[in-house]
């Protein structure tokens, strides 16, 4: 087929400039932090654990919360919630631990406790976001 008179010659476009993120770190916790503030409205939803957790994961949760609460009061404080969540393999962060009792609507106060349920919710909310199946040991942080 002959050349088309009406068409330009085509020709290599120019090679893209290379481009380098500026501060990935920061893209990364932007892009968590707007996936969490998504997910907050599905998780403020009352919903029954087993809808969250695997039996298996239920089950951790309630030895790690049995563990803490050794005067069986069916509460924790806040004093013993990071060690209630160290049982089950979750560190958190003092900023963590804020955006937590916010989305519990809870006060940051000594007197506070959290129920089992609402220590499963924290989990839940605190809980990583990456599916096993499909996670990139790349991508791990």
């Amino acid at each position: 087929m002959p050349p088309d008179a009406l068409v330009p010659a085509s020709r290599l476009p120019e090679p893209l400039p290379p481009v380098e993120l500026a501060a990935p770190e920061l893209v990364i916790s932007d892009r968590l932090a707007e996936i969490r503030r998504d997910r907050a409205h599905v998780r403020a939803e009352r919903v029954p654990l087993d809808e969250h957790f695997t039996p298996e994961e239920l089950e951790a949760l309630r030895v790690a919360f049995g563990r803490v609460d050794v005067d069986e009061t069916g509460e924790i404080s806040l004093e013993e919630l990071p060690r209630a969540f160290e049982q089950v393999g979750m560190e958190t962060t003092d900023e963590e631990l804020a955006r937590l009792l916010e989305h519990l609507n809870k006060r940051n106060e000594p007197e506070t406790t959290l129920t089992f349920a609402e220590f499963s919710q924290a989990a839940d909310f605190l809980a990583p976001l990456e599916d096993q199946d499909d996670a990139d040991p790349a991508y791990e942080f």
